[in-house]
């Protein structure tokens, strides 16, 4: 489930891109109330848990779609400039 993308492309018009996947709950969102947006209990209590995945040579369609077919919790997409590999 997509829960936020932050952008680091330089051009934000390409469609090609690297991206990095992490649980939302990382994210630290507040609301105005001070609750969060996401917790983090409830995606580290799923099976598909993780900390960090990548996806190099994409598009930012294909990305925001596996944000969204891949996991039942929200997901923070990170976009970066195609051959960034920004995990190594």
């Amino acid at each position: 489930m997509l829960g936020n993308i932050i952008d680091h492309r330089t051009d934000h018009s390409i469609p090609e891109c690297d991206a990095v996947f992490e649980p939302s709950a990382h994210d630290n969102a507040r609301r105005p109330d001070g609750r969060p947006w996401f917790v983090l209990e409830e995606a580290e209590a799923d099976p598909a848990y993780f900390h960090v995945l990548d996806s190099v040579d994409t598009t930012v369609r294909e990305a925001l779609l596996r944000a969204e077919r891949d996991w039942p919790f929200a997901v923070t997409v990170y976009l970066y400039d195609k051959g960034a590999r920004p995990l190594g």
